[in-house]
């Protein structure tokens, strides 16, 4: 179950008020309620949903990430959940090579702030790229 799905029924206000011992007064719950109401207005002036039912945003062409999502599907939102997801990780996908491709040396001013920052000696990696620099 998601913290969303535990917010939206009730169960996370449920939890706490057990745990300290006091009333339960729906924070949680009442919470997602104005999320999902807010992610649906959003959806509305700033999204697209494409034919095949993947959402995006208008402005910068990215896919809605999947907690966005959970909350439109709540709402009974007309696009498909799964299908953005799928348009998600290609596009993250071509990101993360685009990004390898560009890839660059690193400059002496970015090596001495790794030092200050970590410590001579210390082998620092580009987690995208799995270049390591020795500084």
């Amino acid at each position: 179950m998601t913290r969303f799905e535990q917010e939206i029924s009730g169960l996370l206000d449920k939890q706490v008020a057990e745990r300290k011992g006091t009333e339960n007064n729906h924070y949680w719950e009442k919470s997602a309620k104005a999320e999902v109401e807010k992610a649906v207005k959003e959806a509305d002036e700033k999204a697209i949903v494409e034919e095949d039912g993947a959402i995006r945003w208008i402005a910068s062409g990215n896919y809605l990430p999947d907690d966005f999502c959970e909350k439109l599907e709540y709402a009974g939102y007309a696009f498909s959940r799964e299908a953005t997801r799928q348009a998600k990780e290609v596009q993250s996908s071509e990101a993360i090579e685009a990004y390898r491709r560009q890839a660059r040396q690193i400059t002496t001013e970015e090596i001495e702030e790794m030092r200050s920052a970590f410590g001579r000696g210390t082998v620092v990696v580009d987690i995208i790229t799995g270049q390591r620099i020795a500084i």
